[in-house]
This record gives C-alpha cells, structure tokens and sequence, in this order.
C-alpha cells in the first residue's frame, strides 16, 4: 500500500496545498479574463511557472528533509504527482 507511509496530516497538508494552487487559478484567471483578456496567455504561463516552482520546492523540501526512508520518498513523489494532475483536470475543467 503506497500511501501507508505517509500520514495522515501530510496527506491533508497536500491536499490543502493544491487546494489553495487552484483556486489561486480559478480565481486569478477570473481577474485577469473580466479587467484584461489579452493578458490570459501571459497570466497562465506566469501562474504555471509559479505552481511547477511550488511543488518542486515542497517535494524538495519534504524529501530532503522530512522523509525518513527511500519508501516514503517514492510514495510521497508519486502523492504529489497525482494531486497535480488532478488540480490540474479540475481546473481546466472549470475554466474551459
């Protein structure tokens, strides 16, 4: 079982994180489509580059220092993976 080596409280860390990064997104590409339209394109790829940098620094940032075991670090990889392709889904699926 993958997720049996993480708990609970960073599973519910992740989810809050991508919870706020999609919403970030809905709500930004709001703003940005209702005052300047013509800036989407730009405002999409600030915000992508943005939420690549945030989640490599958490994955970084947990496996360097939080994990304890190679396991842990895999599980905690594919964990992060996963969330991101769902925000993402989600997202596009709201939006488009």
């Amino acid at each position: 079982m993958i997720m049996g080596h993480l708990s609970i409280m960073t599973i519910a860390c992740c989810a809050c994180f991508f919870a706020v990064l999609g919403i970030l997104w809905v709500w930004g590409y709001d703003v940005v489509k209702r005052r300047s339209p013509e800036n989407l394109p730009k405002f999409y790829l600030a915000l992508a580059v943005v939420r690549i940098l945030a989640v490599l620094t958490l994955a970084g940032v947990y496996i360097l220092f939080v994990s304890r075991s190679a396991g842990q670090s895999k599980a905690f990889a594919l964990m992060v993976g996963a969330m991101y392709v769902a925000m993402m889904a989600i997202t596009l699926k709201i939006k488009h």
